[in-house]
């Protein structure tokens, strides 16, 4: 936070369900305990006691049979949980040539340990991977390993 209190610390659900929180609000601007449940693959009963929780620690406003928003607090945390994930997809998707249904779950997986030191080398690497021409052969090079081997 901000003023110097610590965010709180979160399990790996209650990151997810942040993240699929932030994904719904994106991309329909609204979200809903039927939305989320679906989202995630679970029965909605699961869905408030975790929303609960989020709203304890400050990081969604919930309340029963309304609309979830995210706290400005809830929004940073979870746009950061969005981003690693998309930063691990793009490492198995495009240098490990993954296919997304392989990349997805993988990237969701490994999401709640990457530390920000870890994630910020990540995409430098990945960065300079794309954008330098020595990058870009290595690239090319060990695609065209990974097609051999296969």
């Amino acid at each position: 936070m901000t003023d110097g209190t610590p965010e709180p610390a979160l399990t790996r659900s209650l990151e997810d369900y942040l993240e699929t929180i932030y994904q719904l609000l994106r991309d329909h601007r609204e979200a809903r305990v039927r939305d989320i449940a679906e989202a995630r693959g679970v029965k909605a009963g699961s869905v408030s006691p975790a929303l609960r929780r989020l709203a304890d620690l400050g990081l969604v406003d919930y309340a029963q049979r309304e609309h979830i928003g995210l706290t400005p607090l809830g929004e940073a945390m979870a746009r950061r949980v969005y981003e690693r994930h998309r930063l691990l997809e793009r490492l198995f998707q495009h240098v490990l040539q993954l296919p997304p249904a392989d990349a997805d779950p993988i990237a969701c997986a490994m999401e709640h340990s990457l530390t920000p030191v870890a994630m910020a080398r990540l995409e430098r690497l990945l960065d300079l991977l794309d954008s330098h021409a020595d990058g870009r052969a290595f690239l090319e090079a060990f695609h065209d390993r990974l097609a051999a081997d296969e």
